[in-house]
């Protein structure tokens, strides 16, 4: 499209004529004509026109304005050429352009000034003469009064000044012009004579001369003449006077106007230096060796020296200078400071120590990755720390080698031989029996020859022999040791390891072993051949300040060494949103992670078996089989792997505001997000098909466990869900990716009621970084939380809350006590438990007469105190050889301290999947439900059977279970029978070890031997160790509702055993209301199938629990649930409790009369005892009465015998 050209409008044109034409004329004459620039446009264009139209054929509109727009381009180029020629013709001077170095310079010096300014003159620029100050300097003619003054001043000047420099040379001569210089003048002595000149400061010169000290001239009275000197010198500092020679330089840069003007820009120069202060011009005038003359007014000083003494003052000027600092006797000059060397640069405090190591022949691939990992690289610190202090303290973050790589360091140094200077074998504690064995396995394939110097010892078993150096044991285990041997002679070093998870037996452990190293460097001081206790804690987290700080533990803090932190770095993606239902949640995070995450292991904590049963189905029928893996894959690059070590994705700001949102809205953004998670940032890979799904906790028996330590099969992810069990030291090989819920079951502990509960709750910041440090433990890994950032941060605690705090424990208290340890609040916890916990536990311990009320340990509770069990269950070993119950007892004690036997109902009938409600009811599904109802009928059947001895105990129930165990150990029959295997095993292993203790520690039981498969006890046995149970659980009392004397208000009558309501013999809740305090028969209980009319009027419980609510009706509490032992009568409670502060006796109902005078203080009568609680008041529950033997007590009365 042509451009727009608007229409010309004749009007317009004809008035631009008009006006044109009445214009003033174009002058001629003008200095500048210029061209008529149309016209000769237009003749141009008109030329080339014709030029290229001048042979060729008549062309077309179109062409004809292509033609136009062609000569209109080329002409604008010829024209564009003509003036960059011309341009390139002329020359411009560009001596008064500024450099662009000197671009944002501020301030001019003094000789580009005078630069400028003389190149402006001589290009006649400066034609205003604005720059002559700078280059003229203008003269002024003296007459001779004048100089005759001058001359006068100078005669007053003092001595003559010696010239130590060379006379400069003669001035050159006098150049015309404007500034011209002077010769210079002398005086009479042939001596130059300077002008005063009125500047700030004063000239520094090239000539150093010598002066002579003034002469302080007479006062010889008051003058005008000095006063007015006085008050010039005083008012105006520009009126000093200068002497001295001044060196005139030329620079060759500048002209000759520059040159003879030299003495001015020296004067502005000095002027420029010297504007900082007139002290500081004076100091310069003296270095030039230009003497003032001092003036001052003598009346002026007297009157400030009255004023002075009117005041008080003393002048500075008659104070003496002191010219030497003062010494004083005896000074010793502090040594300069300097930071302390570290610890593996130190000389050793440990002169008489001798060098001793041990060669270890290592396989290559073992040492390659030994020295990979970071504690090894402290080796010399660490070890350096041991050697100079019985008492160090390691830190290092999971992933750091400290477990495995610690004990070897001891055992290369020599400890653990028999021949080095330190005897003794290494102890490694571990708070748990797995990675007490798999560690002890680990370290001895590192040592290579020497992996026979490696064991281990848990509680049924161990591997432990002559040649044994490095021990791995449960911290259990040594505590029995420092039982038996309070000095751990057998020992040079002990490493207690995981101390951050402070369980009861670590922070015991911690407490006893800080007074035993004390107590064998004493020893080794007074015998040689005795060495000192080395003493290293390990911890995983920075919670140290609990060992390092306490004063009470460790009188002198020891030191603290640091490791690095994990391995391999660990990438945590945290969840947009937290769900209710985590383990719904989990199985969508791992089924779209294997489909669309690179090869690696997953690891996921969940928080009990019932769970890891439940996911572990599902996984195993959604991945059953086929290619899961067809979604898009995840594209990785080595060279992106993360360098940190963990970097942290929070997410989007402002997503957790709502931590728990289910809405299924939602689904399609939080899926896009959650596909960014798995977009780890590797090349691409694609990940197996299958997955080889394992469970692993506590109750799984041990060869399930080691499973997930052998590699999975071809094209297939292992999968390990998991307690918190493998949060700590265990390193299950190829776990690359952690599923990490953020939460745990715990029993939570009420010391007040004494009710247990396992609830689920978060875990700590701590256990969430040892979780992750999993995922980085043979190479880079990702933790995937299924909780939000703002989750973590709000209900997270930084550390777990130590066991000691929410557990009972009067186990703690009988061990200390059997220690003669008096107060047990005295003892070093790195913790210190409540002190009204401590106050419960010797109020259970004089229940079971182990102590005496005053707090002494009692024989019994000193025999107590040998076994490794509870000391309720230690009470009722020491009365079970009643009746030859021995044997019977010491199975049911090592049942009842076992876990639960028994399998539960909801884990071994299938549960049945949701249907929806038009869903229709299969052929199926019919068989299924009947293979459930065998299952079950199956399931109570034996139960049943387990009942054959007695109905109404628990205790029985499991003696019944123990017994026929013994008769078929195999893992068949508890299959069968819905039993654990792996707690049987157990029971049967601790049956051996407490009769072996039995005969060992008690002279009437020498002859004891174990007897493995038991007969069927009798009526009266089994009647007598209903009894038996009892005794230890003599607090343990329920009485029936109905029954109580004041029994509470029922709401409805109970149709089952189970709703029938309990009062407990110490209120199972003191805040809530008597419908709250009651407590119910567990399901579980044989009791649960007696009618509510067969319920037995007292119950024997091991325990109290309550449920955690219910997530639909969180306001509405669960019931408390009593774990049931067996059924008693009130003649057998009386029985039971006399001599503990628990039974008290009424006044008596019917006095047998006595025989003689002599039996006149001793009687015999029918009294009601009553069951009451000690220190809550009141009647308490009468018990049937007997008749007892009273004795008269002056002061105390009548006292039952």
């Amino acid at each position: 499209m042509p451009k727009f050209v608007p229409r010309q409008r004749k009007h317009k044109v004809l008035a631009r004529t008009k006006q044109h034409d009445n214009g003033p004329a174009v002058d001629s004459n003008a200095s500048e004509l210029l061209p008529v620039v149309k016209s000769e446009i237009e003749e141009k264009k008109q030329r080339l026109r014709d030029e290229l139209l001048k042979e060729g054929p008549k062309v077309s509109g179109k062409k004809a304005k292509r033609l136009e727009k062609y000569i209109e381009i080329k002409l604008k180029k010829d024209e564009n050429r003509e003036l960059i020629s011309q341009l390139a013709k002329t020359k411009t001077d560009t001596s008064h352009y500024s450099s662009s170095k000197k671009l944002g310079q501020g301030k001019e010096t003094k000789r580009e000034k005078l630069g400028r300014a003389l190149r402006d003159k001589q290009a006649g620029i400066d034609v205003d003469g604005n720059n002559d100050e700078l280059l003229f300097e203008k003269w002024t003619v003296r007459d001779a009064d004048e100089l005759q003054e001058a001359s006068s001043d100078e005669d007053e000047t003092p001595g003559p000044v010696t010239v130590t420099a060379p006379v400069p040379a003669k001035a050159p001569a006098i150049s015309v012009g404007t500034g011209l210089k002077r010769p210079l003048e002398v005086d009479e002595e042939g001596k130059p004579v300077l002008k005063k000149r009125k500047r700030r400061g004063g000239v520094d010169s090239k000539l150093s001369f010598k002066h002579e000290a003034p002469v302080e001239p007479e006062w010889s009275g008051f003058s005008s003449a000095s006063e007015a000197d006085s008050n010039t010198d005083s008012e105006d500092q520009e009126g000093d006077e200068l002497q001295g020679y001044e060196d005139i330089e030329s620079n060759a840069s500048s002209s000759s106007e520059s040159e003879s003007n030299g003495e001015s820009e020296s004067s502005e120069e000095e002027e420029e230096d010297d504007d900082a202060s007139s002290s500081e011009s004076e100091s310069e005038g003296s270095q030039a060796g230009i003497e003032r003359k001092q003036r001052s007014s003598a009346f002026k000083a007297w009157a400030n020296q009255q004023i002075n003494d009117a005041l008080g003052y003393q002048s500075t000027t008659n104070i003496p200078l002191a010219t030497e600092t003062p010494k004083i006797e005896g000074f010793q000059p502090r040594a300069p400071e300097q930071d302390p060397l570290p610890l593996e640069l130190r000389q050793t405090t440990n002169l008489a120590r001798k060098a001793f190591s041990v060669s270890l022949t290592r396989p290559p691939d073992i040492q390659a990755a030994r020295l990979k990992l970071p504690v090894v690289a402290e080796e010399q610190k660490i070890m350096e720390a041991v050697h100079n202090n019985n008492l160090v303290v390691i830190y290092g973050a999971t992933g750091s080698g400290k477990t495995t790589q610690v004990p070897q360091f001891l055992f290369e140094a020599g400890y653990g031989l028999p021949d080095s200077p330190t005897p003794g074998m290494i102890g490694v504690t571990q708070p748990r029996r797995v990675a007490a064995v798999s560690m002890a396995k680990r370290v001895g394939d590192e040592l290579g020859d020497q992996s026979n110097k490696v064991a281990y010892q848990i509680r049924f078993e161990g591997t432990v022999g002559p040649q044994t150096a490095i021990k791995f044991m449960t911290d259990g285990v040594l505590l029995r040791e420092v039982a038996q041997d309070i000095a751990l002679r057998k020992y040079s070093a002990i490493v207690i390891d995981e101390a951050h998870e402070r369980s009861v037996n670590t922070d015991i452990l911690v407490g006893m072993l800080s007074r035993v190293v004390k107590l064998r460097e004493e020893m080794a001081a007074e015998d040689s051949s005795i060495k000192p206790l080395k003493l290293i804690i390990m911890s995983a987290t920075l919670r140290v300040t609990d060992f390092t700080e306490n004063a009470t533990l460790f009188a002198t803090p020891p030191p603290v060494i640091q490791a690095e932190g994990r391995q391999y770095p660990v990438t945590t993606h945290f969840a947009r949103k937290t769900h209710h239902d985590y383990v719904e949640e989990a199985f969508r995070k791992i089924s779209k992670g294997h489909r669309k995450l690179p090869p690696g292991g997953f690891l996921v904590f969940m928080t009990g078996q019932n769970e890891i049963t439940h996911l572990s189905k599902r996984l195993k029928e959604a991945f059953r089989g086929g290619n899961t893996s067809a979604g898009p894959q995840v594209r990785i690059s080595g060279k992106d792997a993360p360098m940190e070590a963990e970097d942290i994705d929070f997410g989007e700001i402002g997503a957790d505001t709502h931590d728990f949102d289910d809405d299924d809205d939602d689904d399609d953004e939080v899926d896009f997000h959650d596909d960014d998670d798995f977009n780890i940032g590797e090349e691409e890979e694609i990940g197996p098909a299958k997955m080889h799904v394992l469970p692993l906790y506590s109750l799984l028996p041990t060869r399930e466990q080691l499973r997930v330590f052998e590699p999975p099969p071809d094209g297939s992810r292992l999968v390990v869900l998991a307690t918190n069990v493998a949060e700590t030291s265990l390193t299950i090989p190829g776990i690359r990716y952690v599923f990490d819920c953020g939460r745990s079951k715990e029993r939570k502990y009420d010391d007040v009621t004494g009710v247990q509960s396992f609830e689920i709750g978060w875990i700590s910041k701590a256990s969430a970084s040892q979780r992750a440090g999993r995922a980085g433990r043979t190479g880079p890994g990702h933790c995937y939380r299924l909780y939000s950032s703002a989750v973590y941060e709000r209900d997270f605690q930084e550390f777990a809350e130590p066991e000691i705090l929410r557990m009972p424990i009067e186990g703690v208290v009988l061990q200390l006590k059997a220690m003669n340890l008096q107060h047990v609040i005295n003892f070093p916890f790195p913790t210190p438990p409540d002190r009204q916990m401590l106050a419960s536990s010797e109020k259970l311990l004089a229940y079971l007469n182990a102590i005496t009320p005053s707090g002494q340990i009692t024989s019994t509770g000193s025999t107590m105190s040998i076994f490794p069990l509870s000391p309720r269950f230690a009470r009722i070993l020491l009365v079970g050889h009643l009746h030859n119950c021995l044997p019977y007892t010491i199975a049911l004690v090592a049942g009842l301290s076992a876990a639960d036997v028994f399998i539960p109902e909801n884990q071994i009938v299938p549960t049945i999947a949701p249907r929806e409600e038009d869903a229709y009811f299969t052929n199926a599904d019919r068989i299924e439900e009947e293979a459930r109802n065998k299952i079950r009928r199956n399931f109570n059947k034996i139960q049943k059977e387990f009942c054959f001895l007695d109905d109404k105990s628990d205790a029985i129930k499991l003696l019944q279970v123990v017994g026929e165990y013994a008769h078929d150990p195999t893992e068949a029959w508890c299959h069968t029978h819905y039993v654990r295997y792996k707690v049987l095993k157990e029971i049967l292993q601790l049956r051996r070890q407490i009769t072996d203790l039995l005969r060992t520690n008690i002279t009437a039981f020498a002859g004891l031997k174990f007897q493995d498969k038991l007969e069927p006890p009798s009526a009266k046995q089994v009647k007598a160790l209903k009894q038996m149970v009892a005794a230890g659980f003599i607090d343990h009392i329920a009485i029936r509702a109905d029954l109580a004397p004041v029994p509470p208000e029922v709401r409805r009558k109970p149709t089952r055993a189970i709703d029938v309501p309990y009062l407990t013999l110490f209120p199972s809740n003191i805040s809530r209301g008597d419908d709250d305090k009651a407590v119910y028969i567990h399901p579980s209980s044989p009791l649960a199938h007696l009618s509510p009319q067969e319920c037995p009027e007292y119950i024997v419980y091991s325990y109290l629990q309550r449920a955690a609510p219910a997530a639909a009706t969180p306001e509405k509490l669960p019931k408390t649930r009593m774990h049931a032992l067996t059924d008693i009568t009130g003649g057998q409670l009386a029985a039971l409790a006399k001599g503990t502060p628990l039974l008290h006796y009424g006044k008596p109902i019917k006095e047998v009369m006595p025989k003689t005078k002599a039996e006149e203080h001793e009687r015999e009568c029918w009294v009601i005892p009553y069951l009451r609680p000690e220190g809550l008041g009141g009647m308490g529950w009468p018990l049937p009465a007997r008749k007892v033997t009273q004795k008269k007590v002056p002061g105390k009365g009548w006292v039952v015998q």
